[in-house]
């Protein structure tokens, strides 16, 4: 196992040059000290880079990195531990002189007992430094050879091309369309790539298609390449030499001296007027792309190059004009097909029904990955059924422990992965089974860990979508779902990844997870927790033994209520958070203990019921995000402005019409809050108009994005004044209530903001302003309870930039709607819902030139629709919630079929239709004003 540590490191040395800014370390005398720990580890974390990759066959690079990881750990306790005593310093300064000097001497003596620590810690550095030249660890990253583990799963990967899965199961259509993708389209040379995670079948379809009777016909000449991680040039020229030409053995022995560029040119020289075909198997980096292309002449005869690999952007890299052939996993029954096929081989798949359900279930356990049942299979075909039972008990530690090439091929993964994703991608281990990342909550969470550093003017929010994006190209995790301008929503990682993920992450102490079936009692070293269970009080002891823990994820899946004692477990055991989520914990309020957890960075209190945050809230110097979702209201006192390091502000509310599917967004700020300070600030999200606004809104510069609902004509004002200095909003959404918005015309002063893409206005609308009133880059556009008498397309179809437009919940009360020749020219995107009077919808040929996606729902008295056989780019067309007569007119041999045909992909549902009264509008509740 590898231990991760390197960006432990990199966060330490962060850490420790920030600390000597402040004047309060050289008020125990430890400048010097300190400087010297922060140098020597910064020469460290160069060197950790190399052994970074060397540590999985090298005992002693294991080792000492293993020391490395325990002195950064050690070092960063004894840091936060004396910074937390600073702050109860700053705290206490308005004591009596009596307590005072009481508190004084206090200070002393721990200052004195810091002082020992860091002087001790240095020690053993130095020690650790020493030790690296003494056992030679300094040659690490320049020596040969690799792994025995690594070297046995290559020699499993360059088993003979001609040795098929004669099990094929679940690939058919990827077959045939990569069958025509090499016998038939350009004539240019194309490197067709096949892109999967470790195990999903790569290889084993690749030699399917290798093998098939049209394929090997269609080329004079073939060859199949293992490429693997570790691998020697000149060795893969020399294979393909051998395969592809027919050599006398006096030949032969001329090739064994031949030097790579020679290779390069005899294989080019020889292939120059053939159509041939090479398979480069299991691809990890560009670079192994660019050492062979050149041997591969591009004749124009239809040539192809087959690559398998599990990142994306090296297939991409390879050919940017070719699209890369993603491959799913298994569905349920064909998951039940291929294991039936391995564990009754000779039995045509035959399973005896007593073993049937039980069989199942060990094949849900497999969560659809090819290599997972292909393995399992063969080792139940080879136990008596009386054991069927055992394996499927212990099946997923099995998979991590027990099963070499299972473990191995995953492992390839994460081994490959740059120092700089690896705790980001251990990090997932936190989170139950089959959880649905949310794209941002994760990626905040990473910024508050320290996995992530600012570059340039990027962002951490930037950068860490960034390494999301990277993940994925690897094939690390999935997209769950996207938002409709195509960014990343939400994801989801594999089981069998995430168990790797624990795994991986246990062995370093880096989390635990904790199911409740655990053992509690012991100390634990690790610096995150997990608790996957309700009953929090079986984990007390942890609070004394493990003073360390770094992040507290709790994610309930019921309703005991948190007695008082538990909430001390929470707040008063762990001083040194960064990291609190608490998911699901019924609450209603937090404890002002809250308020002396001062590293804590991150904060979410999510599915809970929450009325109000403490004041003793901003009493957290470092938080950058604060994220609370409740069952009701909430009030956010006046102390957040308080909180100079926020970033993300987002208190999300649910009213009491929540049962018709409307959110009630608001958080209620009181008072008076200094906001102005905030100057980080880049989410505020779901608050109510108040006081607050007059001095602070227009001073928050940073925001990107900003939810806000406006109560009054009087906070309408107050919002237009202030908006047009936020000149780096992305995001806004306003909700007005109980009142109709009129100002001329025009909605809100917009124009000025440049960067604003994304717009949402909910609530009644006096009408729509001009489009030259509209940001210029606008993108995105939704509209809710706008109750808009005129069409709104006439206006919106000017909008040069837009994307998406969703007009929904009775957006428009029209009964007609027409889209002009050569309007909504970039448009890709059309959500039409809830417009219940709407008849008559028409588009004129030449509108709409770029749509792809359009969606229609609960539109109970569209007659008809529009002409859309004209859109010619439209690739989805969705109908939800509609009338029978119209669902009719849409299906085959239907009155509107030629209008549609064209579409590739149409889905139409057979819900029952629920028209909302005009009465309910507007109607939604707000939280108490304060």
């Amino acid at each position: 196992m590898e231990i991760v540590v390197e960006p432990v490191v990199s966060f330490l040395v962060e850490k420790l040059g920030n600390l000597l800014i402040q004047e309060a370390i050289s008020l125990i005398g430890l400048r010097a000290q300190v400087e010297w720990i922060e140098t020597e580890l910064g020469w460290m974390r160069s060197f950790l880079k190399d052994a970074d990759a060397e540590q999985q066959g090298d005992e002693r690079a294991k080792k000492w990195v293993r020391d490395v990881h325990g002195i950064a750990y050690d070092t960063e306790d004894v840091i936060d531990s004396f910074l937390l005593k600073v702050e109860s310093l700053r705290g206490r300064g308005s004591l009596c002189s009596i307590k005072r000097c009481a508190f004084i001497v206090s200070e002393l003596i721990a200052r004195h007992k810091i002082a020992s620590k860091i002087k001790h810690i240095k020690l053993k550095i130095d020690d650790i430094s020493k030790r690296r030249t003494t056992y030679g660890i300094e040659s690490i990253g320049r020596a040969e050879g690799s792994s025995s583990a690594g070297r046995s799963l290559q020699e499993w990967r360059l088993t003979s091309p001609n040795v098929q899965e004669p099990d094929f199961v679940g690939f058919e259509k990827d077959l045939e369309a990569l069958v025509m993708r090499l016998t038939e389209g350009e004539l240019r040379r194309c490197v067709v790539s096949v892109v999967g995670m470790g195990g999903l079948g790569k290889t084993t379809l690749t030699k399917k298609l290798y093998n098939t009777d049209s394929v090997k016909k269609h080329f004079h000449t073939h060859a199949w390449i293992s490429v693997s991680q570790e691998y020697d040039v000149r060795d893969l020229l020399g294979v393909i030499v051998k395969r592809c030409l027919v050599l006398s053995n006096e030949e032969l022995e001329m090739v064994e001296k031949m030097n790579v560029v020679e290779l390069r040119d005899k294989i080019s020289e020889y292939l120059n007027h053939k159509r041939y075909l090479v398979v480069l198997d299991d691809i990890w980096k560009g670079e192994a792309w660019d050492s062979l292309k050149d041997a591969f002449p591009d004749m124009n005869n239809g040539s192809r190059i087959v690559l398998t690999t599990r990142n994306k952007d090296v297939a991409l890299y390879a050919d940017a004009r070719s699209q890369p052939h993603e491959l799913r996993f298994l569905n349920n029954e064909e998951s039940w097909k291929l294991f039936r096929k391995k564990a009754f081989p000779g039995q045509d798949g035959g399973c005896p029904r007593d073993l049937e359900v039980l069989g199942r279930e060990i094949v849900e356990k497999c969560h659809c990955l090819p290599l997972a049942i292909v393995v399992i299979g063969g080792l139940l075909s080879r136990k008596e059924p009386r054991e069927w039972e055992n394996v499927c008990k212990t099946i997923s530690w099995q998979f991590i422990k027990g099963d070499v090439k299972i473990s191995s091929i995953l492992s390839l993964s994460y081994n490959d992965l740059p120092h700089r994703l690896k705790p980001c991608f251990l990090y997932l281990g936190n989170f139950p089974e089959d959880y649905e990342f949310h794209t941002m909550e994760l990626i905040r969470m990473w910024a508050a860990e320290g996995f992530l550093q600012q570059r340039g003017e990027e962002t951490l929010e930037e950068v860490g979508e960034m390494f999301l994006k990277e993940l994925i190209q690897r094939c690390m995790v999935q997209v769950a779902k996207r938002s409709s301008s195509g960014g990343i929503k939400s994801f989801r990682v594999h089981d069998l990844l995430r168990d790797l993920s624990i795994s991986e992450a246990k062995e370093g102490k880096f989390l635990e997870v904790h199911h409740g079936n655990m053992n509690v009692t012991s100390a634990s070293r690790a610096r995150r927790l997990a608790i996957h269970h309700n009953d929090l009080s079986k984990y007390n002891s942890l609070t004394s033994s493990s003073p360390h823990v770094r992040s507290v994820l709790i994610y309930t899946q019921g309703y005991s209520w948190l007695q008082r004692k538990q909430e001390k477990f929470l707040y008063r055991g762990f001083k040194l958070l960064r990291v609190l989520c608490l998911h699901g914990a019924p609450i209603e309020k937090l404890p002002t203990e809250i308020g002396e957890l001062v590293h804590l960075r991150y904060l979410g209190c999510t599915k809970t019921f929450l009325k109000s945050l403490p004041s003793s809230i901003g009493n957290l110097p470092s938080l950058q995000t604060l994220s609370v979702a409740s069952f009701d209201n909430i009030k956010v006192p006046s102390t957040i402005g308080k909180m100079r390091q926020l970033r993300h502000l987002q208190v999300k509310g649910v009213d009491k019409l929540n049962y018709l599917g409307w959110v009630g967004p608001w958080g209620v700020i009181e008072g008076h809050p200094r906001l102005d300070q905030m100057s980080n600030l880049q989410t505020l999200s779901h608050v109510k108009a108040g006081k607050w606004m007059q001095s602070c809104l227009g001073k928050l510069t940073n925001l990107r994005k900003l939810g806000i609902g406006l109560v009054t004509g009087a906070d309408a004002e107050v919002f237009n004044e202030s908006i047009a200095n936020l000149g780096c909003l992305q995001s806004l959404s306003i909700v007005t209530q109980g009142f109709e918005y009129k100002n001329q015309g025009s909605l809100v002063p917009l124009s000025p903001l440049l960067k604003l893409s994304k717009l949402r206005l909910e609530g009644r609308l006096e009408k729509l302003p001009e489009s030259i009133e509209f940001p210029t880059n606008l993108t995105k556009l939704t509209l809710l309870f706008s109750c808009l008498n005129q069409d709104p397309l006439a206006t919106l179809e000017k909008l040069k930039n837009l994307r998406i437009l969703r007009l929904l919940s009775s957006s428009y009360r029209g009964k007609e709607m027409a889209c002009a020749a050569q309007g909504f020219p970039r448009l890709k995107s059309l959500h039409l819902e809830g417009l219940h009077q709407l008849e008559e919808w028409t588009v004129e040929e030449g509108a709409m030139p770029s749509l792809l996606h359009l969606q229609i729902n609960k539109c109970c008295h569209l007659k008809k629709l529009p002409g859309l056989q004209h859109v010619a780019t439209l690739e989805k067309l969705e109908l939800r919630d509609m009338p029978n007569e119209f669902k009719e007119r849409v299906r085959e041999e239907g009155e509107d079929w030629h209008k549609i045909h064209h579409i590739p992909s149409i889905d139409i549902t057979n819900d029952k239709v629920e028209v909302t009264p005009d009465s309910l509008l507007g109607s939604r509740l707000f939280g108490v004003l304060n």
